[in-house]
């Protein structure tokens, strides 16, 4: 990492109740890789929801089924080179297990989160 590369880190809680949060933090993650930063997402609480296998495909950003659908930001995310991370406890809150979900980098625990907060440059969360 180079001395003008930032590590930005982004902490997702809102799941598929709220479609029209859900495309923001991918976007804004996948801005930070393309501007050649470290660039993380970890999904906690109900975003965890976002990351099932299945949902992506069918969920529109917008109220009506004309906008784009979250895997469009997924994608582009994960092709900028965006790591996802799923908080440990998520899991069970989102009835779900890591094979229930797309493919992601690792699940952490709250003490991990935290480091990785204290080391981040910039951390955002939605």
């Amino acid at each position: 990492m180079s001395e003008e590369t930032k590590k930005y880190l982004y902490v997702v809680t809102h799941g598929i109740e709220t479609p029209e949060r859900s495309a923001s933090p991918f976007f804004l993650a996948t801005t930070a890789a393309l501007l050649d930063h470290e660039s993380t997402m970890v999904f906690t609480i109900t975003a965890t929801s976002l990351l099932k296998k299945g949902v992506a495909p069918s969920l529109h950003i917008k109220e009506g089924g004309d906008s784009s659908t979250l895997q469009f930001f997924i994608d582009q995310a994960r092709e900028a080179g965006v790591k996802f991370l799923v908080c440990a406890p998520s899991l069970d809150l989102n009835d779900c297990t890591v094979d229930d979900l797309i493919e992601i980098d690792g699940v952490v625990g709250g003490t991990a989160l935290n480091e990785m907060a204290a080391q981040a440059d910039v951390v955002i969360s939605f």
